[in-house]
């Protein structure tokens, strides 16, 4: 019995995970279209007011690349707990292509765990 109630919970949780990733990989692709978008406004912006607008237009390309990389952790925990009956989390973080997402995710996981 308490087997199959483990499996259900680990199942339940890969669930989640999947569900999480997948929402988070539709906002990404949101962000895309955001970026887009903003950009063809860029060009109707004054040329001398052009570099700050760019710098702002930055920080729309920077959310979309976390959200990626929380997608890519929370797909990685999904896939080793569904592999594996526990989450790999070093190896859901090294699926984290920046470094400070990443590094901010560990520091955060291993103050919990303290």
């Amino acid at each position: 019995m308490t087997t199959t109630l483990e499996i259900q919970k680990t199942t339940s949780i890969v669930g989640l995970l999947e569900a999480l990733s997948s929402e988070m990989s539709i906002a990404a692709v949101s962000c895309g279209h955001l970026d887009s978008a903003l950009g063809q406004i860029l060009e109707e912006v004054p040329m001398e007011a052009r570099l700050k607008v760019m710098q702002e237009l930055h920080m729309v390309d920077m959310l979309a690349q976390h959200i990626t990389a929380i997608t890519d952790f929370t797909a990685g925990l999904a896939s080793s707990l569904a592999a594996e009956g526990q989450p790999d989390v070093d190896g859901a973080l090294s699926r984290i292509t920046l470094g400070d997402v990443a590094a901010r995710l560990r520091d955060t996981l291993d103050a919990k765990a303290a």
